[in-house]
């Protein structure tokens, strides 16, 4: 597998996967790179297969709208016609980057780019650690073989001709700089050199090319940090689907008479077992977002009858993008697996997947009616189980493979009780008669309020989790832990909004503000719940963290920070205790592996007027996750508490905030799962002098919609901490949460 490349980029929604009605505003390009003849004196073995994987996935996005004059064909040995791709030469390393080039120059911000390599892959030490934007744990770097590959130069070259991860990561850096939207799919492996009967592997023993057993240096003093290989503004552009993980084997076996015509007789008629997964489940035509699409993929793969062993494929980046032409496609629906009465479903507690809750099931790619009911019987914080199937009368039961899924009725354990305004706040009068109306409208019986565990309490109750305040004509959100300050333009300004005589309105603004507020507590209470009860004697990652304050400076709340430095030496800082901190302080957090499993790490910051935001801005590109490999080194993350808004020489938000950090095992198929849901803006766009920014590092698409909400209200979005982002970087759940008393 080749995905370093691909580590900081996200899905788009490709316009090739379905009909392509807008062909005209927004271009498609493609490069297919199908690479089964090699040269003879590298010793690398020929492949049957690339020639129909280029050949099939070239007929595929033709009837879906590419244009032919925009798909690049490098390969060798296709037959000419009209049910074959014309090829524009064969896959030569310079042919190569000329093509990478042409894309480049041509991309621009409304189109989209398909990378598709079908081939042989292999493996050759990292002699330049330094320059690496993101050096591999093992000290080796993965490498595509194009056809005129040749022997390894020990003197510093590598592989001659051969693709390296870094250089095609630069070429994808390019296209994506032009605000193209690119995936990139590799069907191809790095390590291994099995045949077995009609499977054989797309790897190349590196011993063959002369390439060293071991890399020149060592990985310990590089750790294993997996942080995104391109730097880039724009990382919502990027998908990688892999035939495998960077541990195994790609395979191609013979598909006999599959989607004809096809290059070869009988058993020469091979296809990539990966493509061959892929283009069956896009002709489908079921799947509504990258992720559905990965999960049909794994399905296939996992009950494949063509022989032997299958590997499972890695999906990288932002995949619960909708795919285009699912927008009016009916409810949104959750593909997963069934297998033995089981629903393995790839969404959690954290998602509203709580144990007890109710769901619906439904046929792939059909919304129209439920095929069956089911429970969750068990939930995780990231994925879920179904049982207790009720098929419904006459529908066809799926007894293994995928099915969709729908929460229908979600089970509440966790509560969050809102206190309503105190009588002497409601004298007579039109305001209170707005108020009283708007908060009744809001989390009253009709709202919905109670379905995801939100409940009115006693007016005034001090012990409410938010407590409302009606006060010079505004409506007042207030958090227990926080004082009433109603100072336009200080440190611990209390959010509101303006009362105003629209009742449905008012209720909008602070159903959604309390909503937040609760999305976050439950993170919070989550967390806290799952690291409490920890087994000691299970072996997980470690998460630890450190402090450096900047001594007198911290005492100035409206001071501006410097950069922190990376340099300097913390003290410890213990999870589950709350520690004070002040202006300019700095935090870095490190999650270790050192077990046999990998895990998924999800890590976010809960600002004190509840907004949540990855503890890095680079991790939107992976689905609010990192990849962490088994025994592979570490994540590090740095944060700095900011109490100033230097550039608009205001104060930011202060009080209790916390990290949350989540270290998920990956399951069987290794499809990572997407956190971004859990983003959300902070209320500090409801405090009264403060205009709303949208920065670099705590921007956010949902920030928008927010501001979109509150129509008039004006505040800041900044919040008390900065982002900085790293230079490096039995299986059980864990978590750390780590909380801070931020203080001006």
């Amino acid at each position: 597998m080749m995905k370093k490349f691909l580590m900081a980029g996200t899905a788009s929604a490709l316009l090739a996967l379905t009909a392509l009605p807008n062909l005209a505003e927004a271009k498609t390009r493609m490069l297919l790179i199908g690479v089964a003849d090699y040269n003879e004196d590298s010793g690398i073995r020929d492949l049957l297969g690339p020639r129909n994987d280029v050949s099939i996935m070239w007929r595929l996005f033709k009837s879906r709208g590419v244009d032919p004059k925009d798909i690049t064909v490098l390969s060798d040995g296709i037959p000419e016609g009209a049910d074959y791709p014309t090829v524009n030469g064969p896959a030569t390393i310079e042919n190569i980057r000329a093509a990478f080039d042409r894309i480049a120059s041509e991309s621009g911000p409304d189109d989209d780019f398909i990378f598709y390599y079908s081939g042989h892959g292999t493996r050759q030490p990292d002699n330049d650690p330094a320059a690496e934007i993101e050096p591999e744990a093992d000290g080796y770097d993965q490498v595509l073989l194009p056809t005129d590959t040749g022997a390894y130069d020990p003197t510093g070259g590598g592989i001659k001709n051969a693709l390296v991860d870094d250089e095609l990561g630069k070429k994808i850096d390019a296209i994506r700089g032009n605000g193209t939207f690119v995936w990139a799919i590799i069907d191809s492996c790095n390590s291994g050199t099995v045949t077995r009967g009609d499977s054989v592997t797309r790897s190349i023993d590196p011993a063959v090319l002369g390439v060293p057993d071991k890399p020149a240096s060592a990985s310990a003093t590089r750790g294993g940090s997996r942080k995104g290989a391109l730097s880039m503004t724009n990382q919502n552009d990027l998908v990688g689907f892999y035939a495998v993980d960077a541990f195994d084997e790609a395979i191609e076996r013979p598909f006999t008479g599959y989607n004809l015509p096809m290059v070869g007789d009988g058993k020469t008629q091979r296809m990539g077992v990966f493509t061959n997964a892929l283009h069956h489940a896009l002709t489908q035509g079921t799947a509504q977002t990258f992720a559905d699409l990965a999960r049909e993929i794994s399905a296939d793969l996992q009950t494949d009858r063509s022989g032997g062993r299958v590997p499972q494929p890695v999906f990288d980046g932002v995949l619960d993008r909708p795919l285009p032409g699912t927008a009016n496609k009916g409810p949104r629906l959750i593909t997963s697996i069934i297998t033995d009465e089981t629903v393995a479903v790839p969404q959690g507690v954290l998602h509203g997947f709580e144990e007890g809750s109710k769901v619906e099931l439904y046929a792939p790619g059909k919304s129209d009616a439920p095929i069956g009911k089911a429970e969750i019987v068990s939930a995780e914080a990231a994925s879920s189980q179904a049982g207790n199937i009720a098929w419904t009368e006459g529908a066809e039961k799926i007894a293994s493979g995928p099915i969709a899924v729908r929460l229908a009725e979600q089970a509440v354990s966790f509560r969050y009780a809102v206190s309503p305004p105190p009588a002497e706040d409601l004298k007579a009068g039109a305001a209170s008669e707005t108020v009283t109306k708007a908060i009744d409208l809001a989390f009253g019986k009709e709202s919905g309020s109670a379905e995801i565990g939100i409940a009115l309490g006693e007016p005034g109750n001090p012990d409410g989790d938010v407590l409302l305040r009606a006060q010079n004509g505004r409506l007042w959100i207030m958090r227990p832990d926080r004082p009433f300050d109603t100072k336009a333009g200080s440190f611990g300004e209390t959010p509101s909004v303006e009362i105003g005589d629209d009742a449905q309105a008012l209720a909008e603004k602070v159903k959604q503000a309390v909503w937040s507020l609760s999305r976050a507590e439950k993170l919070i209470r989550f967390a806290s719940s799952v690291g409490s009860s920890q087994d000691p004697n299970t072996d997980r990652p470690e998460i630890t963290a450190t402090i450096a304050r900047k001594g007198d400076k911290s005492s100035d709340p409206a001071g501006a920070c410097a950069k922190p430095d990376k340099n300097a030496q913390g003290k410890p800082l213990a999870a589950f205790s709350p520690q004070g901190v002040g202006n300019c302080d700095t935090v870095r957090f490190k999650v270790t592996n050192e077990t046999d499993q990998t895990y998924y790490i999800a890590a976010f910051y809960v600002d004190a007027l509840g907004g949540v935001m990855p503890l890095s801005s680079q991790d939107r590109a992976r689905g609010c996750v990192r990849t962490l490999y088994s025994g592979s080194g570490e994540v590090t993350y740095t944060i700095q508490i900011n109490t100033w808004d230097a550039q608009n020489k205001r104060p930011a938000a202060v009080g209790t905030e916390n990290a949350v950090i989540l270290a998920i095992p990956q399951d069987a198929s290794k499809i990572a799962p997407s956190m971004c849901s859990l983003i959300q803006p902070t209320l500090s766009a409801m405090q009264q002098t403060r205009n709303v920014e949208e920065t670099a590092t705590r921007g956010s698409a949902q920030r928008k919609s927010l501001k979109n909400l509150l129509g008039g209200i004006t505040g800041s979005a900044t919040r008390a901490a900065t982002i900085e982002e790293d230079e490096g970087g039995g299986p059980a759940m864990t978590s750390s949460l780590f909380t801070f008393d931020v203080r001006p």
